[in-house]
């Protein structure tokens, strides 16, 4: 099983928004589905695990960011976010402190403004009207009510659940028809650099090196793995939906190498359940992207394992991890449908 605990403090990039964003570390709680119900409960191979915190009918499960990422998306829609990251989450921070005022007064033990406050608060925030801010606080809190019905949220747990307010149609992504090009492209001097550094990252995890060494080398890795999958993804001829299929790669280097598991792992291990637990509960939970995105992951795992192997990281062509995914997929498709659909 793999145990999430966060060992740096990488800034995970993306070109579209939302971005991904971290919420506190926690450990993956994760159960083996019994044999009279595996066909049922578990829409994965034998041996495979799937989180235990099972949302209602009519209902989804997301994380905290994510909980509040979806909440938000009226105010992401009314006013674009500043460039600026402080002024971007003081911004947001209204839409946190609208949550707050929602919740039911049965569950919350904090001393709560009153509604004139709120209202004023947003009118500075929001540089909103008086009516303006008036309106958008009470469709806020109708929507907390509506999407985050406090009676059905779980206890003792960090998921939340959100109704689904639309039926997503989650179909298979068709790698083939990406078509990259079968010529393979041997590393220049840019791409060593990379492999050179992430043997050493690999290294650094084996001897359990302190942080700040591990988070130095990380941020190096990260800079250069997002330049040259790109240009590689590029040289292929894989211009469709690139922006996705390098942002999946990034949150699945975070996963590796940012995280302590047990057993150790990198980029270099034979394929195994923390494969699946990134697909299903780790992408899923610490990312916000639109349901159809999420169907590129195989995809986007299939390129990266390419990619390795071109460059000269992988020793040997990565068949097993192919296979693996390809029985992946299905299922994960299936998870998907059974999370937006």
């Amino acid at each position: 099983m793999v145990t999430e605990k966060k060992t740096t403090k990488p800034k995970v990039k993306s070109s579209k928004k939302p971005k991904s964003k971290k919420i506190k570390n926690k450990t993956l709680k994760l159960v083996k589905s019994s044999n009279s119900s595996a066909s049922r409960e578990n829409p994965f191979p034998q041996g495979f695990s799937i989180p235990e915190v099972k949302p209602p009918d009519g209902f989804r499960g997301l994380s905290p960011t994510q909980a509040l990422m979806e909440y938000g998306k009226p105010l992401m829609e009314m006013i674009p976010m500043p460039d600026d990251v402080s002024k971007a989450n003081e911004v947001f921070g209204i839409v946190t402190t609208i949550w707050n005022y929602a919740i039911d007064e049965k569950l919350s033990t904090m001393r709560k403004p009153s509604e004139a406050e709120m209202v004023t608060l947003i009118q500075e925030k929001l540089g909103l009207d008086q009516q303006r801010a008036h309106d958008f606080f009470q469709m806020m809190v109708e929507r907390k009510h509506f999407l985050f019905p406090d009676d059905i949220q779980p206890k003792n747990s960090p998921v939340r659940f959100i109704r689904k307010e639309v039926s997503y149609l989650i179909s298979r992504f068709d790698y083939d028809r990406l078509n990259p090009s079968p010529e393979v492209l041997p590393p220049n001097v840019l791409d060593t650099k990379l492999v050179k550094n992430l043997n050493k990252l690999d290294q650094y995890i084996r001897q359990s090196a302190d942080d700040d060494k591990l988070e130095k080398l990380f941020l190096k890795v990260q800079d250069g793995f997002s330049e040259r999958f790109n240009i590689w993804l590029a040289e292929k001829g894989v211009s469709e939906h690139q922006k996705q299929f390098s942002f999946i790669a990034e949150v699945f280097l975070d996963f590796i190498y940012c995280y302590e598991h047990e057993p150790l792992l990198t980029w270099k291990d034979e394929p195994g359940k923390y494969l699946v637990e990134f697909a299903v509960d780790f992408l899923l939970r610490k990312t916000s992207l639109e349901p159809w995105e999420y169907t590129l992951a195989p995809s986007a795992l299939r390129l990266l394992y390419r990619f390795l192997y071109e460059k000269e990281y992988l020793d040997k062509p990565p068949d097993v991890m192919i296979e693996f995914i390809d029985i992946l997929d299905p299922h994960f498709i299936e998870h998907l449908k059974e999370q937006f659909s």
